[in-house]
């Protein structure tokens, strides 16, 4: 950038110009600041050394279009190699419908952080949630009747700040705190969200033992059991299937692309009954096609040697069957189920936190909880903990003694 004071003919003579020249996508580009009179050099060269100093983005009136932005921004998350086609879907989602309605301005330059406190993040917290479907073997997000909860409305602000950011790398012009905004830890006290629903334990067990499909049972007993995810349940392989339990080493992604050695958070050995291992017996003998991924190559984690080997998977459903499936498993059985899989690893953990032995002593100590389900106390409490609603009978009794002294 370049700051100059050039003469230029204006209507009653000549004028003296402090004009800026820059450079935008190769081409120079003139912008006129201000203009004096000739007997005024001295302010136009004052105000020549004062643009001078000062940043690029601060010196020229930029125009960059809102619309513009947003198309750039998504061309840069299209073009991340490491990221999965339905994480870049839901991170364009996210921008275009939950932000992008919301904005009023039409440059950058005019944003302020006062216009997305009071304006952008209110239609934020007002927007229906989006629900990831597929048809035709082309999956697409589709809006819901019920408003996003507190864990989307941070995940939508968080992907509003990163495309601030990206602005900023771009040097465009725009109300830079926006990307230190903070809810802070009593904005969300009282806010209304969606009641998270669970199956009552009737419920649950009667689709785990009354599934008559052979593969569907062993998926649904060691989802209740083991509490595993479900990317990191279809990620088992026949190897993975030990005497007393099963190891979760491997997983698939939501494209049902297998993925050796890799996990969320970490590898780990869960005991199960023996009645779940006998599925698992029953079905690996029965199957007669399991998926196999021959010649992978992956780097052992435990040796980190480059290795190239086989791995026959024990499930062969893709990720959104399994989601569907038991649904159809539950609606057989005359049982709601609006849910995926999920309800099987809240309940296995709220289970298991809650379980105690004879003399009321924990089960499982929070270090063995942490491991058999690769999560933490935190996490657990405010995404999977459930009032499961079994002690019905006696907290009656407990409440009818209550006044009775």
């Amino acid at each position: 950038m370049k700051v100059q004071v050039v003469t230029v003919d204006r209507a009653g003579g000549k004028k003296l110009c402090v004009q800026v020249v820059y450079q935008v996508n190769g081409k120079t580009k003139k912008q006129n600041k201000e203009t004096f009179g000739l007997n005024e050099k001295r302010k136009a060269e004052a105000l020549r050394s004062k643009l001078e100093n000062s940043d690029k983005i601060d010196v020229i009136d930029q125009k960059i279009e809102f619309n513009f932005a947003f198309e750039e921004y998504f061309k840069k998350i299209n073009n991340d190699p490491d990221t999965t086609s339905k994480y870049k879907d839901m991170q364009i989602a996210y921008i275009d419908n939950h932000v992008r309605p919301y904005i009023y301005k039409t440059y950058l330059a005019d944003y302020l952080l006062s216009d997305f406190e009071e304006f952008t993040l209110v239609g934020i917290k007002k927007s229906k949630a989006l629900q990831w479907v597929k048809k035709n073997g082309k999956g697409y997000h589709k809006k819901k009747e019920e408003k996003i909860g507190k864990i989307t409305i941070r995940a939508v602000v968080l992907e509003f700040k990163k495309f601030i950011n990206f602005c900023s790398s771009r040097q465009w012009k725009i109300d830079f705190r926006i990307a230190n905004f903070d809810f802070g830890p009593k904005y969300f006290d009282g806010y209304q969200t969606k009641i998270k629903w669970m199956p009552t334990q009737t419920e649950l067990l009667a689709v785990v033992n009354k599934e008559p499909d052979i593969q569907l049972r062993t998926l649904y007993k060691c989802a209740a059991e083991s509490g595993a995810r479900l990317n990191e349940l279809l990620g088992i392989c026949y190897e993975s299937i030990e005497t007393d339990g099963i190891y979760i080493d491997h997983s698939i992604n939501e494209e049902n692309n297998f993925r050796p050695y890799k996990v969320k958070t970490q590898r780990r050995f869960i005991e199960l009954s023996d009645e779940c291992l006998d599925l698992f017996s029953i079905w690996m003998k029965a199957q007669m096609f399991p998926i196999t991924h021959r010649n992978i190559t992956f780097e052992n984690p435990d040796t980190q040697k480059i290795e190239k080997r086989t791995f026959k998977r024990v499930f062969n459903i893709p990720i959104h069957g399994a989601r569907k499936r038991v649904k159809v498993s539950a609606k057989r059985l005359g049982i709601h189920w609006p849910n995926g899989m999920s309800p099987f690893r809240k309940w296995s953990i709220t289970m298991a936190t809650d379980a105690v032995d004879q003399n009321g002593k924990k089960v499982f100590t929070e270090k063995q909880i942490d491991y058999r389900f690769g999560n933490s106390k935190d996490v657990r409490q405010t995404n999977y903990l459930r009032d499961l609603n079994l002690n019905e009978k006696e907290r009656k009794t407990a409440v009818n003694q209550l006044t009775k002294g």
